[in-house]
């Protein structure tokens, strides 16, 4: 018993070291937008400075995550997870140290460049090393993505508090450390999948690509809906309860860390209830959760943030596995448009829900965001069974009561 408890654990080894290094990717992306205040404290950046650096990370996953993605479609694309993870920390290390805003820009991008290369493989290896439960282990891979995501603030806050902005030059530790897991860890099985699986690169499949745009059209309206209320909320606080800016910060951490739990348990959900009832429901949810917000104080609104975190991430593993299905012959460009386009168009929406906010009002501009939830239940329930899902070595998941469309 002992000998086949130590197997499994080796054979989820692969699985875990990916999900460290989704981790540490996402945790650097978030880094990036935690070391913006330090920056505007000491280098006194303008608004349309501090613009232009945040698109500069949104727009180069955007774009970035596809083109890579398609990279790795073509070859073995190893080589850019633990490639990514270097190039990012070298890009978030140089931030701090550049006087010049050209400068950072550059290092910006390089280190947005660096996470835009891990997504679309590691979705990819993820699902190579999945095991029966496809979407649970999918759901891992994601959960160290959001947990990683999270923590991104509370590394910067560690390393430049103390050391100001030359601090940065420590945060590469991070990715880079999981650079060197994740080539040990998946030495073995690397060697395995150039045996064994290269016939397979080129494998037919049926592109479902109707399908596919309503399932990104999904993933963007959720991202959408992800953003808006990570920054609205915490202003809605600050300025119309008279929070202060920590505290504000609290809900944000609340946010984050429901969001962690519920990447893992949307996993485990669409393989007991069905990926429909994971996309459809958490939709539906969102609606009276963020109709009540502008009602309620500090204290009411934290358990009615978690409740929001853990729906608005419960869906994250299951519209990966998708992607993947309804585009076995394109994996990484389907991940790349997936996670890359929703990151880009939730940036523009955003801010343009800042433009009309400044006509309505924040707490009138929160009721807006309750809209678009109902948008995405819409889309959720109209998506068909992935062909490729019932051709899985791991057979088909629970029955799907909606006919296939293979165009």
């Amino acid at each position: 018993m002992s000998m086949v408890a130590a197997s499994r654990s080796t054979g989820r080894l692969p699985l875990f070291a990916l999900a460290l290094g989704h981790g540490c990717a996402d945790l650097s992306n978030s880094a990036l937008l935690a070391v913006l205040p330090f920056l505007v404290d000491e280098r006194h950046y303008t608004y349309a400075e501090v613009g232009v650096y945040a698109l500069a990370v949104s727009a180069a996953a955007a774009v970035l995550q596809p083109l890579l993605g398609a990279r790795g479609d073509r070859g073995d694309g190893f080589w850019l997870m633990p490639g990514g993870l270097v190039v990012t920390g070298l890009g978030i290390g140089v931030v701090g140290l550049t006087m010049h805003f050209p400068a950072t820009l550059a290092a910006v991008i390089l280190a947005s460049a660096g996470v835009a290369a891990y997504h679309p493989e590691g979705a990819r290896w993820a699902r190579r090393v999945a095991g029966e439960r496809i979407t649970s282990d999918m759901g891992v891979f994601s959960l160290g993505g959001s947990v990683g995501y999270a923590l991104g603030p509370l590394v910067v806050a560690a390393t430049l508090a103390p050391l100001g902005l030359r601090g940065t030059v420590l945060i590469p530790v991070v990715p880079f450390a999981a650079a060197a897991v994740l080539v040990l860890a998946l030495r073995h099985r690397r060697r395995l999948a150039a045996a064994t699986e290269a016939p397979a690169a080129h494998a037919s499949g049926v592109s479902q690509w109707r399908p596919f745009a309503r399932l990104l059209l999904f993933t963007c309206v959720g991202a959408g809906v992800g953003t808006g209320l990570l920054i609205y909320v915490p202003l809605f606080l600050l300025e119309e309860r008279g929070a202060s800016p920590a505290a504000s910060n609290v809900v944000t951490s609340v946010f984050l860390a429901a969001g962690a739990a519920g990447t893992l348990l949307g996993g485990l959900a669409a393989d007991r209830y069905g990926r429909r009832v994971v996309l459809v429901a958490p939709q539906i949810a969102l609606v009276p959760l963020i109709v009540v917000m502008p009602a309620l104080g500090y204290v009411g609104m934290l358990p009615v943030v978690a409740l929001a975190g853990l729906a608005m991430s419960s869906y994250m593993s299951v519209t990966l596995v998708l992607a993947q299905e309804y585009l076995p012959t394109h994996m990484g460009l389907a991940t790349g448009l997936t996670v890359g386009l929703a990151s880009g168009v939730a940036g523009l929406y955003v801010a343009a829900l800042g433009v009309l906010g400044d006509s309505i009002g924040i707490a009138a501009l929160l009721l807006t965001i309750a809209a678009l939830p109902l948008l995405g239940a819409a889309l959720g329930a109209s998506l068909p069974q992935p062909s490729a899902a019932s051709q899985s070595p791991q057979g088909p998941e629970r029955p799907w009561p909606v006919s296939r469309e293979t165009a």
